[in-house]
This record gives C-alpha cells, structure tokens and sequence, in this order.
C-alpha cells in the first residue's frame, strides 16, 4: 500500500512540473491572450503594421488594444503603465523614442509582463536588443543606412556628389541608426553629406527643406531622404524647379506612393520593407513567447533595392 501511495505521489508531482511550471506560459490562455500594441504616432506606414499584425491575433486567436503615443515619450510610458495595470499578457511596443522609453521597460520586468519592440528599436545597441526585452522584431537599420548609400552611388558613380540627408524624427532608433549606416556606407567614396535636417517622416516638412535649398543656390547632387513619403515631396519640388534632371532623390521604405513615384521618375532609388510583416511577425513572436516556446532575441526583417527596372515586382501597403 506504501509502495502504492508513493508512485501516487511521485505521478502528482510530475504532472505538475509538466502542466504547472511556468504558469500561463506554458499552455495557451482560454479566450486567447490580451496584448498591448504601442505605436508611436499616426503616419501610414503603422496603418499597413497594424494590418499584420490584426491578422496574426485572427489567426492566432489573441485580443489586441492599441495606442498611439502620438510621437511623445512620456505619453507612451503612460500607455505602458496603464497596460501593466490592465493586466495585459504582454506587451508590443514600437517606441517614440530610443531611450526615453527605457524606464518603461523596466516597469514592465518589475510588474512580471513581457515586453518586445518592434519597427522602431530602443536602447544604444545598433542590433536593437536591450536587456529587459524579449525580442525586436525589424530591420537592421545600419544595414538599411548602407544599403541607400549603395544606391546613392549607383546613380551617381564614381564622381560622387554632394548629399542633402533629410532625417526622421529625432531621437527615433531608426533616425539615428540609418544615418550612421548612411555615413559608413559613403566612406571612401566621393560622395559627402554636406547638409542635414530632420523631415520629421512628414512629406511637407521635407518639402519646405528641399525649397529653402533651392534658394540657397547651394549645389547638391542627391537628396537623401529616411522614408519616401518625405522623398517623393523633395522629388516634387524638384521637378516643379525644372531640376529633376540634374538631382537625384533616393528614398526608403516602398511605399504606395513611394513605389509610384520611382516608376514616374520623381525619386530615382528606393527600398522595400513588409510593414504587414512586421506587425504579423511582433504578434507572432509575442505568442510563441507566452506559449513557453523559445524566441530569437532578434526577428530581422529586410530591406531590398528597389529600381526602375524591378519596381513592378513590388506592391506599395502604406
């Protein structure tokens, strides 16, 4: 009877460690996980993330409440406070700003909800893995940086040029690490940034700067601008200057618009990057978590060249 008792007890605890360790973890919650989704302003290329990312809960059965900081920091340190009080399974976070979010996160290890970023990484680390943070999920933005600084030497060969860079929003992990690979990517050649100004990823704002160049009379070669929304108005400008022919404008992203306007020669290079796959891989990734299965502490998601002559294998989502 005692030998009985004891594989009784031996069997109870193994079916514990099988079915109880590590909580809701390890066995998807009844009625589907409810995760936060952060973004950090209205522009439309979150409208194609949050497409994906709709169609990884439907598939995956998951409840999704989303915020927009509105390109504020402390607005979006609220948003995570107000999602840990919630208490939401887990957090998706695209920040506003690269290290003014960092408390958040720490917030977030504090209260016991797992955190991921994707898009826009956070922290110093080009890699855009930070402690505290179960994955990004996004580009390789040094790689991105580079990768248009390769286009820019394409269209404008071996006598190089003089460089507009026309920037994102400041302090934005993508802003930062794009120039950086930009300015790498450029090292050794003939070409050189001689003027930089952030665009604030909106298309008029990029407008007014390409004008006031204009005027200036300085000489540029090439623009560069960190999304084509801001690349296609500088592309505009140009062409109602009567200067199209002689600047060149590279943009990023492939955009609907973006797409377009290379086919039409207003900009002259671009890239393209799934929105919709980034926001289904974070939703993605944020399940396998919770369901106890190991994740990659980074999901990359790559840019490729666009030119006139592939352009129409590409689809434009935002």
């Amino acid at each position: 009877m005692k030998k009985f008792l004891s594989i009784l007890i031996m069997v109870a605890m193994v079916s514990t460690c099988l079915f109880g360790c590590g909580g809701d973890k390890s066995a998807k919650k009844e009625g589907g996980y409810n995760i936060a989704v952060l973004i950090p302003g209205s522009v439309a290329y979150f409208t194609a993330t949050r497409e994906g990312s709709d169609e990884a809960a439907a598939k995956y059965g998951c409840n999704l409440s989303y915020s927009d900081a509105n390109w504020d920091a402390a607005t979006q340190l609220a948003q995570i406070e107000d999602a840990i009080s919630k208490g939401v399974d887990m957090i998706a976070v695209c920040a506003s700003d690269a290290e003014g979010i960092l408390p958040g996160i720490e917030s977030a290890n504090k209260a016991g909800v797992p955190i991921l970023t994707f898009t826009n990484a956070i922290g110093t680390d080009e890699s855009g893995t930070v402690e505290g943070v179960v994955s990004y999920i996004g580009q390789n933005e040094v790689n991105t940086g580079k990768l248009c600084a390769k286009i820019a030497g394409e269209l404008l060969g071996e006598k190089g040029g003089k460089i507009v860079c026309i920037e994102g929003k400041p302090g934005t992990f993508c802003q930062i690490w794009r120039t950086k690979g930009f300015e790498e990517g450029i090292e050794g050649t003939n070409m050189e940034i001689v003027y930089k100004q952030t665009g604030e990823w909106d298309k008029n704002t990029a407008m007014t700067i390409a004008e006031d160049i204009l005027q200036k009379g300085d000489p540029v070669d090439l623009f560069f601008c960190q999304d084509d929304g801001m690349a296609t108005g500088v592309g505009e400008v140009l062409v109602e200057a009567g200067v199209k022919d002689k600047v060149k404008v590279v943009g990023l992203g492939g955009s609907i618009q973006g797409l377009k306007a290379l086919k039409d020669g207003i900009i002259d290079g671009n890239t393209f990057l799934s929105a919709k796959e980034e926001g289904y891989k974070a939703i993605e990734t944020c399940v396998k978590y919770l369901n106890g299965e190991k994740v990659e502490p980074r999901v990359i998601v790559d840019q490729v060249e666009v030119t006139a002559e592939n352009v129409d294998q590409f689809k434009g989502e935002w």
